[in-house]
């Protein structure tokens, strides 16, 4: 079984624990996932299976859209609710002009700081299971890029918004911010990943949708092909020699006329019947396999 599937992750669970019930329901034990999202998030979750494992390094680098909630004048330790309360503050009730204007402050390239709480690691270590023996450590910041940020609702203390960000941005630690600059305090109550790279939740499956589907035989039909999963990237079709070359890792020659937008660009290599035989990238006039699928 080789392909990606989209979960629509459950509040409560840990993308781990999504992947441990997939492997049982599907009784396929390469599955990996990209993306991670907290317990208390849900949405989008991509499960790479069989040797759609190869292909996650393109696929975790997308950017992603989230619809958060968060609340006013209460920080915590893990900058959501699942963590211990640090502080309550009393604040007078803002406007919806203020709190978009503070929206609106983080939005662009922006330095942020990881989480204690996070699975980032130190000398080998989860980050978070320092943190949980009370070492809560101060992880350098680094450039993530909020592309869109935008207030959908207010109703004191609760708000609501989007957000479009890149690869690696913490919607927790930007609601803490935010919460800095508008004196309140903020932590995240809620968070739903409608999107992540071109998978949407409209696409995505329940894990008891996934169960009933593999019952009924209907496993295979669950999963987007290896070449949809990258389908944004240019492909070129190589005869039989060449998929020959292509399966053995060698590099093959560009062909004439063949001229993506992108020179840098991953591309897809496809063989007879448009079957995705590898994923490469152009050097020097060849086309060198960096992932062989076949």
């Amino acid at each position: 079984m080789n392909g990606v599937l989209i979960i629509d992750k459950p509040r409560g669970w840990t993308s781990h624990d999504v992947v441990s019930k997939a492997r049982r329901i599907l009784q396929e034990k390469q599955i990996g996932h990209t993306g991670t999202l907290d317990p208390l998030a849900t949405g989008v979750l991509v499960l790479c299976i069989g040797k759609a494992t190869k292909i996650v390094r393109y696929l975790e680098t997308d950017d992603k859209e989230y619809t958060a909630e968060m609340k006013l004048g209460i920080t915590t330790d893990t900058q959501d609710a699942d963590g211990k309360v640090l502080e309550t503050r009393a604040y007078s009730s803002l406007s919806v002009e203020q709190l978009q204007g503070a929206l609106n402050a983080f939005q662009g390239s922006i330095q942020q700081r990881p989480p204690a709480f996070s699975a980032l690691k130190v000398n080998g270590v989860p980050s978070y299971r320092v943190a949980r023996k009370g070492t809560l450590l101060e992880h350098e910041k680094r450039l993530v890029t909020v592309h869109a940020v935008r207030l959908v609702e207010y109703s004191d203390p609760i708000a609501r918004f989007t957000v479009h960000c890149s690869k690696g941005t913490y919607i927790r630690t930007l609601c803490a911010d935010i919460g800095e600059r508008l004196g309140t305090g903020t932590h995240l109550i809620s968070l739903m990943r409608t999107r992540a790279g071109r998978f949407r939740l409209g696409q995505a499956l329940t894990l008891e949708q996934v169960a009933e589907r593999a019952a009924a035989g209907q496993a295979e039909q669950m999963l987007i092909t290896l070449s949809d999963a990258v389908s944004g990237f240019p492909a070129l079709t190589v005869d039989d020699s060449d998929a020959q070359r292509i399966a053995h890792g060698n590099a093959v020659s560009i062909p004439p006329g063949f001229a993506p937008q992108d020179p840098e660009a991953p591309v897809r290599v496809l063989g007879r019947g448009g079957r995705l035989l590898a994923v490469a990238r152009p050097r020097e006039g060849f086309l060198r396999p960096e992932v062989v699928l076949v």
